[in-house]
C-alpha cells in the first residue's frame, strides 16, 4: 500500500511539473524579486510586483532585518495550473490565493484575473513574510508564521476583532500550543486559526514592545552580520525565551487567559455595530421628516401691515379773535 502510494504521488508531481512546463514563461527581475509569470500577466505584475518592493521594503526597515536573497513569484495563469501544482499540499493550501513552498523557497499566487485587485498586494505580501520568516530563522511555531503573514499583511483590522470576538463568543478556542506545529483538521476553524495567531503578535507587539522589540535586534544582528556567502539563521525558540524571559509553553498559557475575555465583549461590539449600522437610516429619516416640515409651510409668507401713522384728527387751538 506505502509503495503504491509513493507511486501515485510521484506520478502527480510529475504531472505538476509538466504541466509548469508547458508554460510559456516571461521571466524578469524588480530589485531583490524574481518573477516568472505567463505573457497576459506580465504588464499588471510590474504594477504589482512595485508595490509589493515598496511594502517589503517598509516591512524590513521596521524590523530592522533585512534579507538580500532574492524572492522567487512564480503567477500561475490559471485555475488549472493552480489546482495541479496544490494538488497533495492539503485542503488549505488547495483552497488558499497563494502559497509559499520551503523545499524551492518559491511562492505560487493565482493570476490577477482570480484574486479582487484590491487583495492582490495583500495576498503576495502575506507569503513574503513566509519567506521572510523562513530565511531569516529556524523551529518557527505555525502560528508565529500566520501571525506575523496575517498581521503584517494589512488583513488585520477591526472586522478581524469583530470575528474574532463572535468566534469566542461562539465556543471556536484554539491554545498557541496546539496551533504550534499543525492547521486545523476541521475547516470551520480555519478562520479562527489565522485570527487566534494575528492577535497573538499583535499582543507582543503592543503590550511587550520593548521585549519585541530585544527580539528582532537579536535576529537582525545575526543575519544582518552573516557572511554573504552563507547567511546564518537564528533558532527563535532561543531567542524567544531571552527576549521576552519566558518559554513558549509560558506565554501560550498567560495568552490564553488573555483570550477569555474576548468573548464577552462580543455582545458589547455587536450592539455598538448594530447602532452605527443603523445610523445612517436616523439620518435619512431625519432628513425626510425636516423635508416635509419645509413643504407643509406657505409658499409666501402674508406680510404684516405696515405701521400706519398715527392718523388722530389734529386739534386747532380756539381763534380769540375778539373780532370775530
Amino acid at each position: 500500500m506505502t509503495s503504491k502510494l509513493r507511486s501515485i504521488l510521484t506520478f502527480a508531481c510529475f504531472l505538476c511539473c509538466l504541466s509548469l512546463y508547458s508554460i510559456d514563461w516571461q521571466t524578469w527581475r524588480y530589485g531583490d524579486i524574481n518573477v516568472w509569470s505567463a505573457p497576459k500577466d506580465t504588464a499588471y505584475a510590474n504594477i504589482i510586483v512595485k508595490r509589493l518592493h515598496q511594502r517589503i521594503n517598509a516591512f524590513q526597515l521596521k524590523l530592522g532585518v533585512y534579507p538580500v536573497k532574492p524572492l522567487v513569484i512564480k503567477i500561475l495563469p490559471n485555475r488549472k495550473e493552480y489546482r495541479a501544482i496544490t494538488s497533495g499540499k492539503g485542503k488549505l493550501v488547495e483552497f488558499s490565493e497563494a502559497f509559499y513552498s520551503p523545499g524551492e523557497k518559491v511562492i505560487y499566487v493565482r493570476s490577477p484575473d482570480q484574486i479582487l485587485p484590491e487583495l492582490y498586494d495583500q495576498v503576495l505580501m502575506h507569503e513574503y513574510i513566509h519567506w521572510f520568516l523562513d530565511e531569516t530563522m529556524d523551529n518557527v511555531p505555525l502560528w508565529f508564521h500566520e501571525g506575523m503573514a496575517y498581521y503584517y499583511s494589512g488583513q488585520f483590522g477591526f472586522y478581524s476583532y469583530y470575528n474574532f470576538t463572535r468566534y469566542r463568543f461562539l465556543g471556536y478556542k484554539l491554545t498557541l500550543n496546539e496551533m504550534a506545529n499543525n492547521y486545523p483538521i476541521d475547516r470551520n476553524y480555519w478562520d479562527m486559526y489565522y485570527l487566534t495567531s494575528a492577535f497573538a503578535v499583535s499582543h507582543l507587539e503592543s503590550k511587550r514592545n520593548t521585549q519585541w522589540q530585544e527580539f528582532w535586534d537579536i535576529i537582525g544582528f545575526t543575519y544582518n552580520r552573516s557572511r554573504t556567502v552563507d547567511f546564518r539563521k537564528t533558532d527563535f525558540i532561543k531567542v524567544f525565551n531571552h527576549a521576552f524571559q519566558k518559554s513558549l509553553y509560558a506565554f501560550s498559557r498567560e495568552f490564553d487567559k488573555t483570550l477569555k475575555r474576548y468573548g464577552w465583549q462580543f455582545p458589547l461590539i455587536g450592539i455598538n455595530a448594530i447602532i452605527f449600522s443603523l445610523l445612517p437610516l436616523v439620518i435619512i429619516a431625519g432628513w425626510f421628516r425636516h423635508r416635509r416640515k419645509m413643504k407643509a409651510l406657505p409658499d409666501v409668507l402674508e406680510e404684516t401691515p405696515e405701521e400706519t401713522e398715527d392718523q388722530t384728527p389734529e386739534t386747532t387751538e380756539p381763534d380769540n379773535n375778539p373780532d370775530q
